[in-house]
């Protein structure tokens, strides 16, 4: 193994989690990582609500702003396939002269969010855990 030590103490992300991706940012840090998640979940609430509030009130550029706001969490949270959705709806709003244009996307990129939320919720937990008996 080059550099862990520890190899018997490694927690396993879940495989919708880029683990890969999390240990080459973080190495195996886990408390940090734990930080990192809770840092996300943090701000997901408020932020999956202000996507919906801007949706709602028909506003393309607020709409536009709030979800590239979101997107860099989910590259923290090594979920880089959600940022990479996230980047294409705010292309799609950028490009969309009415509402109306972002009807077909909309549902999935929410249903994406609050799908990788849940994820980042439960990994957090078991960081947490992981963390406490470490």
């Amino acid at each position: 193994m080059s550099g862990h030590t520890s190899s018997s103490n490694t927690f396993t992300f879940s495989d919708k989690i880029d683990a890969a991706y999390i240990y080459n940012m973080y190495e195996d840090d886990y408390l940090y990582i734990e930080s990192m998640f809770k840092a996300v979940l943090d701000h997901f609430d408020d932020d999956l609500a202000a996507i919906q509030n801007n949706y709602g009130q028909n506003n393309i550029d607020l709409l536009r702003r709030s979800v590239h706001k979101v997107r860099p969490a989910f590259g923290f949270a090594g979920m880089p396939g959600v940022q990479e959705k996230c980047r294409e709806f705010e292309n799609k709003c950028q490009a969309a002269k009415s509402i109306s244009e972002l009807e077909m996307d909309y549902p999935d990129l929410i249903k994406c969010l609050e799908d990788a939320g849940t994820i980042i919720t439960e990994e957090y937990k078991k960081l947490k855990s992981f963390n406490a008996c470490s």
